[in-house]
């Protein structure tokens, strides 16, 4: 593990805090209109994983003023993958 254990977890927390703020938000009813897909849960997971990478990867610059190495890219990816049954069952539900 090469990621320093206080981005880490910030990063968990970022990962839970937004999964708990969509699970409270619900979805807009426009999403399968507006973005022409046919299954909005795997579109909302989709789009949910790729803002909790983007966002931590985003995260990682500003605190450690440097693009992460492959190894940190990884593990990042691994930290919102952690989630991943938790984060698939919610978006289901929209499918």
């Amino acid at each position: 593990m090469t990621l320093d254990p206080e981005f880490k977890n910030q990063t968990i927390n970022l990962i839970k805090e937004t999964l708990a703020l969509y699970k409270n938000a619900g979805t807009s009813p426009r999403i399968g209109n507006i973005w022409q897909c046919k299954n909005i849960g795997d579109f909302l997971c989709g789009f949910f994983v790729g803002e909790m990478v983007g966002s931590a990867l985003s995260a990682f610059q500003v605190y450690h003023k440097r693009e992460p190495t492959a190894d940190e890219h990884m593990e990042i990816v691994d930290l919102v993958e952690n989630y991943n049954e938790e984060i698939r069952e919610f978006f289901a539900k929209f499918n």
